[in-house]
């Protein structure tokens, strides 16, 4: 579970802009995914974003994500291809190889469900607060 959780946040780092540098530390996928800015992130807005997400990573617009969109990546050993390597692997839910938009956006959330605490379906400031920390912990 560690390792799946890590790696979803290393595939969200991967999908950020230079710009977005911000968007690369544990938990600031559930920071941003709070889209109207009400202090809740509910399963909705953290399911669209992680459609946003996706659509950041399939770099050829084809509708699914392979390791050959990340060349350089493919070859590597460093954490952030393993990372990588191991969201498809775990995301890859009829085991082609390939991820499908409905595969990573639909698919298990474990970092959301890890954070909803009071398993009422949304995450409050101090949920996200409390799963950042603990992920920070796991660096």
């Amino acid at each position: 579970m560690k390792i799946l959780t890590l790696s979803l946040i290393c595939l969200a780092a991967m999908g950020a802009s230079g710009a977005d540098a911000a968007s690369r530390t544990p938990g600031a996928a559930l920071d941003k995914a709070d889209a109207n800015h009400d202090g809740y992130v509910t399963r909705d807005e953290f399911r669209a974003s992680r459609a946003a997400q996706f659509q950041r990573l399939d770099r050829n617009d084809d509708g699914v994500v392979t390791l050959s969109e990340f060349p350089r990546l493919a070859k590597s050993n460093r954490p952030k291809a393993q990372a990588l390597k191991t969201v498809i692997t775990h995301a890859d839910r009829d085991g082609d190889g390939r991820v499908t938009r409905a595969e990573f956006v639909d698919g298990p959330a474990p970092l959301f469900d890890r954070a909803d605490r009071d398993h009422d379906g949304r995450l409050s400031r101090d949920e996200v607060a409390a799963v950042r920390d603990q992920l920070e912990g796991l660096k």
